[in-house]
């Protein structure tokens, strides 16, 4: 449960840098350092499984620790998708937005751990199974 911990922590952490990095893009009429921090908010939010199972050292198709590495990725990063997307809307809700946050979560989530293996070298991403 320590590896979970950490990987869960090490990316939240990743993302409260992002956060306050838009806050001083903000703050400071620095227009890119505004956008990079943003862009970086939205790739953690809708990455946050993955990435949070990638910083935890375990692997996607492994044990239950890495299980709940995922799925609790998925909770934290659809609500931090959904106030990325709030915010990004004038601070206002929109119906699409509930909808919107799961499906980039489960979109952008998977294109992490593709480009990991392809990182870590795993031979069997990009080829079919035979049966």
């Amino acid at each position: 449960m320590l590896r979970a911990a950490r990987g869960i922590g090490i990316t939240f952490g990743a993302f409260a840098l992002a956060f306050a990095l838009h806050i001083v893009g903000g703050a400071t009429d620095q227009g890119w350092l505004f956008a990079i921090a943003v862009a970086l908010i939205f790739i953690i939010a809708t990455g946050f499984p993955a990435i949070a199972l990638w910083t935890s050292g375990l692997a996607y198709k492994g044990s239950d620790e890495a299980k709940l590495v995922y799925r609790t990725g998925v909770v934290i990063g659809a609500g931090l998708t959904l106030g990325a997307l709030w915010a990004s809307n004038g601070r206002t809700f929109a119906a699409w937005h509930f909808v919107a946050a799961i499906a980039l979560v489960a979109v952008v989530s998977p294109l992490v751990l593709l480009v990991r293996a392809k990182i870590e070298g795993d031979p069997s991403i990009g080829r079919r199974a035979t049966s």
